[in-house]
């Protein structure tokens, strides 16, 4: 009698829907550089490295390409946003750069705000007043982007406006004094090294101005006047 022995040999290899899985959707920065012809921003190249590796994708615009409806329609597709500008006053009115070039196409678009003075072409360049900005980003508006680092004098103007439109944090200058943006710059790669490598908002201003004031800097004689609104706690990664 002869005894056969069946064996069969099962290997269960996975549906591949129940291999799948969903790549998670990349984190968005949105750098803007409005002076951008006139002084090249430094350290860009260090930001957007810093923040690639930390899983975010930026999305670099620079100069005349920095228009009016972008800066009022595109913010909000970003989940942070550094715009790195100049500002002015003229009359009573602070402005801050844009990068569109006035012409006499452009200005008739926004004639109205020109006459209103919401708007300035008379250095042939758009440049924005807080009264545009606040008419342009009600409560809400801005509430997908987390954070936002506000790069100019003045800016701290800025950040309450878009702090009522929605942003979670801003990080900006709350001195009416321009200093080179050189300064500005390694001001800004400070905070964005501090950031991507885990600290708050907070701890990153603060680290931000100790090494300003002890470390190797552009210039010991000046403390850059940075503050924060917001969530201080706030981390990107």
């Amino acid at each position: 009698m002869f005894l056969f022995a069946l064996i069969v040999l099962v290997i269960f290899i996975p549906a591949p829907s129940s291999m799948a899985t969903s790549p998670k959707e990349s984190s968005r920065v949105l750098i803007l550089s409005s002076v951008e012809d006139q002084y090249p921003m430094q350290y860009l190249d260090e930001m957007t490295a810093e923040l690639k590796e930390v899983g975010y994708s930026a999305t670099v615009v620079k100069g005349t390409t920095i228009t009016v409806s972008f800066i009022t329609t595109q913010l909000d597709k970003y989940d942070i946003v550094i715009w790195r500008t100049d500002m002015y006053v003229l009359g009573n009115t602070t402005y801050w750069y844009l990068g569109e070039q006035a012409n006499q196409t452009t200005s008739a678009a926004y004639a109205g705000a020109i006459s209103h003075r919401t708007i300035d072409v008379s250095n042939g360049v758009f440049a924005i007043s807080a009264d545009f900005l606040s008419s342009n980003f009600g409560p809400s508006s801005l509430a997908n982007v987390k954070l936002a680092i506000l790069i100019s004098a003045m800016s701290v103007t800025i950040g309450h406006i878009f702090i009522r439109a929605g942003v979670r944090t801003t990080i900006d200058f709350f001195s009416p004094l321009n200093a080179p943006l050189s300064l500005f710059d390694w001001v800004t790669e400070s905070l964005v090294d501090y950031l991507t490598t885990g600290s708050t908002v907070s701890d990153a201003v603060a680290k931000t101005l100790y090494n300003y004031d002890f470390g190797n800097t552009p210039d010991d004689s000046y403390l850059p006047p940075i503050s924060f609104l917001g969530d201080g706690s706030l981390q990107i990664v």
